[in-house]
């Protein structure tokens, strides 16, 4: 018999007592605590007060265990945690709300995607956990990431009753504290601190594919890169990211800019609507819409879509995908990083043309990133399905070069851009 279950549900209950004994002394708290411990474990009749609250409000999770035994030792001895815990509090709770805001209803059924359900196989959770892990360490972060660490050698371990990793990580009683907290714990996170961030959750999810592929090519088809599941709503959802932030731009620049910087951004946000619609065919397979019989004929998944479509030209099959979105796409990007680009840090009124039309130029790490990602998904990942790999990385960095580009300075609504041309003669 599993008794952390009936202990968890006797330490919650008892930490209740100590609340209601606030006003008293540490003694007689520590007396009442230790003595409502002990009383909600004692049998009433078959069973304890503790098990009849545990068949109610299930496991908690071992992330909840921890922050309730930080919460009564810090009553018990008056001893305070270290700093920098409150802000790992608050930092965990805005995360925790911002799952649970997605991660409840579509475990009850009101969206096409379970996200509870990658939970019993986080082939796809466990990077993004190891990115979080090390964005905490990284930055200092070291209560957030010792209970990401917790929750995650709770679950290789075994010690709940339940195989999901989510429940590991929260449970409803967090969830609900957490939502109760979200507004005092609520902070946008630095530029710095989203850049991190996104740059680890690339190289764990590379990291990641690269195993896979070779390790475990089963899972690797079946999990992380399936049709519908984590790796293209996830890229959907970056590639709306970059929707709002363009429609952001225009809304707030629309008075101080150009109609040519407004209009190139505009353009931007068409991109990314066209690419959020292909990625999920424009919500065919969501709403169980049928293809119209030009796509049954010509597409090659027989969806509503452009990418996959194909022709015959003088015999030979001509791939929309490859021909467009492969080659053309490529030849582009080679352009983009290394034609254009030092063009724009070389020559000054190439940089002032690029500005006005609003062009996001690419940071030194932008760059790298294409390149990384190109070179390690070809020539590491071993499967025919990795541009899935390709796509999602490479929208995160895609993100990156449109919310942080090298001229980030042409999106401050304060810069003189159309109206201050000498500032590139005497700069660049």
């Amino acid at each position: 018999m599993n008794l952390l279950p009936i202990l968890s549900s006797a330490l919650l209950l008892a930490t209740g007592i100590l609340l209601v004994l606030n006003a008293q002394t540490r003694p007689i708290q520590a007396a009442g605590f230790v003595i409502a411990f002990i009383f909600f474990l004692l049998p009433v009749t078959d069973m304890s007060v503790a098990n009849y609250a545990s068949v109610l409000m299930g496991d908690l999770s071992p992330v909840s265990l921890a922050l309730l035994a930080i919460f009564v030792h810090g009553r018990l001895t008056g001893q305070k945690p270290r700093d920098g815990y409150t802000q790992d509090i608050h930092r965990l709770q805005m995360l925790i709300s911002l799952v649970v805001i997605f991660l409840y209803p579509t475990a009850l059924g009101f969206s096409p995607v379970d996200i509870y359900s990658f939970g019993y196989h986080p082939v796809v959770l466990t990077p993004l956990l190891l990115a979080l892990f090390c964005l905490s360490v990284y930055r200092g972060w070291y209560y957030l990431a010792t209970l990401i660490a917790l929750a995650w050698i709770s679950f290789q371990l075994g010690i709940l009753d339940s195989n999901n990793l989510w429940d590991y990580l929260l449970d409803p009683f967090l969830a609900i504290w957490c939502l109760l907290h979200l507004k005092r714990a609520w902070r946008l996170p630095s530029s710095v601190a989203i850049q991190e961030g996104l740059l680890f959750v690339v190289a764990t999810f590379l990291t990641f594919a690269v195993i896979h592929s070779r390790v475990n090519p089963d899972a690797f088809s079946k999990s992380f890169i399936i049709e519908d599941g984590f790796l293209e709503y996830a890229t959907v959802g970056i590639i709306l990211a970059g929707l709002v932030l363009c429609i952001q731009r225009v809304v707030t620049l629309r008075h101080v800019r150009h109609i040519r910087f407004l209009t190139v951004t505009t353009m931007l946000a068409l991109v990314c609507l066209f690419g959020a619609g292909e990625e999920v065919s424009w919500g065919q397979r969501i709403f169980g819409i049928q293809s119209p019989e030009y796509f049954l004929n010509h597409n090659l998944q027989q969806e509503t879509g452009l990418h996959n479509l194909a022709f015959e030209v003088n015999g030979r099959t001509i791939s929309v995908n490859k021909l467009v979105f492969g080659t053309g796409l490529a030849l582009g990007l080679i352009i983009y990083l290394f034609i254009i680009t030092p063009l724009y840090r070389t020559r000054p009124r190439i940089a002032y043309w690029l500005d006005c039309m609003a062009v996001p130029m690419p940071r030194n790490y932008h760059i790298i990133g294409y390149l990384l990602i190109i070179l390690t998904v070809e020539l590491l990942v071993d499967s025919t399905r990795r541009g899935e790999v390709t796509e999602f990385t490479g929208v995160i960095i895609f993100l990156l070069n449109l919310w942080f580009p090298y001229n980030e300075h042409i999106y401050n609504k304060d810069d003189l851009l159309d109206r201050d041309s000498s500032r590139y003669n005497s700069n660049q």
